[in-house]
């Protein structure tokens, strides 16, 4: 059965964009294969910086947020409260995230990467750009925003 997406187009008329189940669920497939291939790429530079996995996805947030305070870090990451304390005090402990005491609420702490931290993730992310910059050449530059604009969408 179709789905609808309203979506403006380029072509005169066409205001509606029909995706069939089998169309959205190849898109679906595509896109944790490609998770999968970004995690791959990066796997072995997390490795030799000795981060699990969690650790790995809880710098990268901090990274992309940085001055989130530790209840959205934990929200946006979907952890337990005593999973999130445990891995940020990890974290904390290696040196490699920053807590600073956040505006009128001095119980809050707003976190952002270290000096360590920035090291540390600079060759995962050298391994993730580098497969990311060959799927985009490979794509097409008209691709590129296309898929920009569809996991922004995502991402909301």
């Amino acid at each position: 059965m179709p789905s609808e997406v309203n979506t403006p187009s380029d072509r005169a008329g066409d205001l509606r964009l029909y995706l069939r189940d089998q169309e959205l669920d190849r898109g679906a497939s595509l896109i944790l294969s490609g998770e999968r291939v970004l995690t791959a790429a990066a796997e072995a530079a997390r490795q030799n910086a000795g981060l699990s996995r969690s650790q790995l996805q809880m710098l990268l947030s901090i990274r992309q947020h940085p001055g989130q305070d530790v209840s959205t870090l934990r929200q946006r990451l979907n952890l337990t409260v005593p999973t999130c304390a445990r891995l940020l005090g990890e974290l904390d402990r290696e040196d490699l995230i920053a807590r600073q005491r956040g505006g009128g609420d001095k119980r809050r702490r707003m976190l952002t990467l270290s000096p360590k931290g920035e090291a540390v993730l600079g060759p995962i992310m050298d391994q993730i750009r580098a497969a990311l910059r060959q799927a985009y050449r490979s794509a097409g530059p008209e691709a590129v925003e296309g898929a920009r604009t569809l996991l922004e969408a995502l991402a909301r």
